[in-house]
């Protein structure tokens, strides 16, 4: 647990339990033979009426307990049980999923949580998982900060495809009532659908619609599924004016979305919640290759608005088939692979949309959102060299300007070719991770700190003079030195670094003379025996 969060799928040891009846001391009592290890990183079982267990260990290497998360994803899972036994025999166990209501989490979060604090030493967790629909898990340990962390870039996403759906949405609510045409009111019925099944799936309306219904929640994922694909049809069958131009196809669309639907309630009278969700799912698939079937012909034969639509039919095919095939276990589950349909309908959806302004907001958006993966450095998070040019310029203008001071630092890990050569470039990779980190927390919301290129850091400190400087340098230094490093193949061990601190005085008349002689100081600090902070006399050109 030195770590804030691990992703244990390869760690796993996994149980079938076709009865679905075994408890917790059947399965200890079991010899560690009947346990297999799980060969990909999210076990995937597709549709299975098994009861699945899970075995794996925690150490905690401190002298005290260490709280800390265990996540499951994706949302849906009904039943889920944790039973942790400590390395003096005491267990606690816990009980969670979609089966409960949405206070019993131990988190306000749309994924299944447990709190644990785990004892000194090992402990063993056995996991249960039983669920009606796609078995799907996926396990990680985490600290409730990196946990929250880990989700920013997650809600950031969701936010973006959202947002972006919603304003088409209600743009082309307002279209429909100034034009009265009557296939953007079905657009608007197949965003509204698409906007519920999505956050259905993703557990979003149990967090903020159905938390005190559980059943109403599973119903609402299979649902929104159905809903979905009859929208999406309906849509396909006014837009491309099936009826006058394609008559013989507006009558098998038209039967299709009848018995669509009527499979969909028939099943859910009969109270059968399994076969609704394979139903559902295999439905979406359907329909997914015959609205791009259904384009392709219409444009074949000359159907103007087909070119426009064909192409979002087929963004949303793609989408849709690598989602479906994830979630039925054809393909691994990823990240990439679960959101694909997410993206897929997204683009579809604005492929569809005729709304120039709204085609120039999101062009304007992702433009935003490139020039700021630009200025930052892909492996550690920081500033990157276009990002010092344009900044360091800016802030060169207001100590001229402004008669400000202004403190550059110039640091950099110790024999970190040593650390290469030994432990192999990724390991270096996590070093630079772990000071990015550190540097991160120790420097100050109006500081900057870059990643000028291999192992070498740069800071800008405005508003601090060269002994305000050593000293937010030399508690940074502290942290960098204390700091247990753990590699990917499990090696530890520890690193330290330089420092080079100088002030900005007049007589220089460009960054570039300031940043030299930080490169001096810094070069001072490796000759003095490294690992520490040196300050270059303020008069002492270079």
């Amino acid at each position: 647990l030195s770590a804030s969060h691990y992703e244990i799928g390869h760690t796993l040891l996994e149980y079938e339990d076709p009865s679905a009846n075994m408890t917790l001391s059947q399965i200890v009592k079991l010899p560690a033979t009947q346990f297999s290890p799980v060969t990909q990183a999210v076990p995937s079982h597709g549709f299975t009426q098994s009861a699945f267990w899970y075995r794996f260990e925690v150490e905690n290497k401190k002298d005290m307990p260490l709280t800390r998360l265990i996540v499951f994803e994706p949302s849906w899972l009904d039943h889920v049980d944790v039973s942790v036994v400590s390395a003096s025999g005491k267990m606690r166990s816990y009980e969670g999923g979609n089966a409960f209501i949405y206070a019993h989490r131990a988190v306000d979060h749309h994924l299944i949580t447990v709190r644990h604090a785990f004892e000194p030493g090992k402990s063993t967790v056995y996991v249960r998982v039983k669920t009606p629909d796609p078995f799907i898990v996926s396990l990680s340990v985490a600290s409730e900060s990196a946990f929250f962390q880990k989700n920013v870039e997650v809600t950031l996403c969701a936010g973006l495809i959202y947002g972006g759906i919603i304003a088409m949405l209600f743009y082309n609510l307002f279209l429909f009532f100034g034009i009265k045409e009557r296939y953007y009111a079905l657009y608007v019925l197949y965003l509204f659908a698409f906007l519920f099944m999505n956050a259905a799936y993703n557990g979003y309306t149990y967090v903020y619609l159905f938390y005190d219904y559980p059943l109403v929640q599973d119903w609402a994922q299979s649902s929104g599924i159905f809903l979905f694909s009859i929208a999406g049809l309906l849509f396909a069958t006014s837009f491309l004016n099936l009826s006058t131009q394609h008559p013989r196809l507006y009558k098998l669309t038209s039967c299709l979305i009848v018995f669509i639907a009527g499979v969909g309630v028939l099943i859910a009278l009969l109270g059968s919640y399994r076969y609704h969700v394979i139903s559902s799912i295999l439905f979406a698939m359907l329909v997914s290759i015959y609205i791009f079937g259904v384009a392709l012909y219409a444009w074949i034969k000359g159907n103007s608005s087909a070119r426009f639509f064909l192409l979002g039919a087929t963004s949303g095919l793609v989408g849709t088939v690598i989602t479906v095939a994830a979630v039925i276990g054809l393909i691994p589950f990823m990240r990439f692979t679960y959101k694909a349909n997410d993206f897929g309908i997204f683009i579809d959806a604005v492929l569809l949309s005729i709304a120039l302004a709204d085609r120039m907001r999101m062009t304007q958006e992702r433009k935003i959102i490139a020039e700021k993966q630009a200025k930052t450095d892909a492996l550690t998070g920081l500033y990157n060299r276009r990002a010092y040019y344009e900044i360091s310029e800016l802030e060169y203008k207001k100590v001229l300007r402004y008669h400000r001071i202004l403190s550059v630092v110039m640091f950099d890990v110790d024999e970190f070719k040593h650390i290469n050569d030994t432990y192999g470039h990724s390991a270096g990779d996590t070093v630079l991770q772990s000071v990015a980190t550190l540097t991160k927390e120790t420097i100050r919301d109006y500081d900057y700190a870059f990643r000028m290129g291999g192992d070498e850091f740069l800071l800008l400190l405005p508003e601090t003079n060269e002994k305000q400087a050593a000293v937010l340098c030399e508690r940074l230094r502290e942290k960098i030195e204390k700091q247990k490093i753990t590699d990917s193949r499990g090696n530890t061990f520890f690193v330290t670094a330089s420092f080079g601190v100088v002030e900005y005085t007049q007589r220089e008349t460009c960054m570039e003379s300031v940043v030299k002689r930080a490169d001096e100081a810094l070069y001072l600090a490796k000759k003095s025996g490294r690992n520490n902070v040196k300050i270059l006399d303020k008069y002492a050109m270079v």
